[in-house]
């Protein structure tokens, strides 16, 4: 894949050009936010050279490329290179600096509020019309935490990074985690519900050795072919697809074990039991019992704007 900014023979592309300098500009001069410029980005309808949509992490990978200043990584150091730059290397070497401080990589406080549907267990019903014209779909991206401006916690489907949805879905968390949590409650008080939960349990209680079993196999053949691509059995493209499908086979398995760690860990499988454990579960251990029933719930735009109680019509749950 060529770089952004330049052809396969290394001569600027004029367009892609202005970009990197509009989006260094904005950067360094208005200091403006990589959140901002994606967003805006996508909203023309400007792609990378391999014809995707913008996000943060392209665009720092873009923009911190020493390439943009006429210059190459030749045996760890950086080195002038024969083709043209496109920004000054003052500009580049601050650009670096503002993309790679640490501080815009610290996470949330320990202040922050906390939300029991984190996680991609919301996800926006909003319809919006179709791009031909003939129809309409549901948005479908997940529901952010986000506070309103007088601090009021809530969800709301962002249009900028990280889901890039329409923006214009919003619920207060509150009711909506209360009522997730009554309707949890419920289903595991079905008798039928409890039993595959058990059972579940069960099974779960000896399945942990089989599933590590399953991974230290995996890892056994990555490394056979490993062997094999030095002895030049295989070809480095035959190794890489081997390798990427262990590491996607191994992730599954790791769920699969993180699923059994949550059933173990259950203290209980009555609905009453459950119910007096949550009073004083850590928020951590409630999502877990949310995770085993719950796949997510796609919340509607509400009816009545500005209304203080939860319309339940909102939700569409999505059992498991």
């Amino acid at each position: 894949m060529r770089p952004y900014g330049y052809d396969k023979e290394d001569e600027i592309v004029d367009e892609e050009a202005a970009i990197i300098r509009e989006l260094a500009r904005r950067l360094l001069q208005e200091k403006e936010s990589m959140r901002s410029c994606v967003a805006d980005l996508r909203d023309r309808g400007v792609l990378t050279s391999a014809g995707n949509q913008w996000t943060q992490n392209s665009m720092k990978r873009i923009m911190v490329n020493p390439r943009l200043a006429g210059r190459k990584i030749q045996r760890g150091e950086v080195v002038p290179a024969p083709w043209k730059p496109i920004l000054d290397i003052a500009d580049h070497e601050a650009l670096v600096a503002l993309l790679d401080d640490p501080s815009r990589k610290q996470g949330p406080s320990s202040k922050d509020p906390k939300y029991l549907l984190s996680g991609g267990k919301l996800a926006c019903g909003r319809e919006l019309p179709d791009s031909d014209g003939d129809g309409t779909h549901l948005c479908g991206k997940t529901l952010y935490t986000q506070p309103s401006s007088a601090g009021t916690r809530g969800y709301v489907c962002r249009k900028a990074s990280p889901s890039y949805g329409c923006g214009r879905l919003r619920i207060a968390a509150g009711p909506l985690e209360e009522e997730v949590t009554t309707r949890v409650l419920a289903r595991l008080a079905s008798p039928k519900v409890r039993e595959r939960l058990a059972t579940a349990v069960g099974v779960a209680a000896g399945g942990k050795e089989s599933v590590e079993e399953a991974i230290t196999a995996i890892k056994g053949r990555v490394s056979e072919a490993r062997e094999e691509y030095v002895t030049r059995g295989i070809s480095m493209a035959t190794l890489k697809a081997i390798e990427n499908r262990a590491n996607t086979e191994i992730q599954q398995l790791n769920e699969q074990l993180e699923q059994q760690r949550r059933l173990k860990e259950l203290p209980a499988t009555t609905a009453d039991g459950l119910a007096e454990w949550w009073v004083d579960a850590p928020l951590e251990r409630r999502r877990d019992l949310i995770g085993l029933v719950l796949d997510k719930v796609i919340v509607k735009p509400a009816s009545v704007r500005g209304s203080s109680g939860l319309d339940k019509d909102r939700l569409e749950f999505v059992w498991k």
